[in-house]
């Protein structure tokens, strides 16, 4: 089991977004937080980030993206950033 911690700024987004979504995005990160190890980047649409991101992986959710990294010592997510798919990787 993972421990989920989402940061404000990520928080700030989600909280803007119609109820339907929010729902949605809940369900996934939940989905998460109970997987067992390491997380399955094919069971979710999960991709390692590049470049200045390296170490991040991104999380799509309809047009949401999700922003975060994985201590695994501490079987934690760190949510970083959430936001549109156009603006969130300035």
């Amino acid at each position: 089991m993972f421990k989920v911690i989402v940061h404000n700024r990520a928080v700030r987004y989600l909280r803007k977004l119609p109820k339907f979504q929010k729902e949605r995005i809940k369900q996934v990160l939940k989905e998460l937080e109970e997987m067992e190890g390491t997380v399955s980047l094919k069971k979710f649409d999960i991709k390692p980030m590049l470049g200045e991101w390296e170490g991040y992986y991104r999380i799509r959710i309809g047009n949401v993206r999700v922003i975060f990294w994985v201590d695994q010592q501490n079987a934690t997510i760190y949510i970083d950033h959430s936001g549109p798919r156009g603006d969130i990787y300035k």
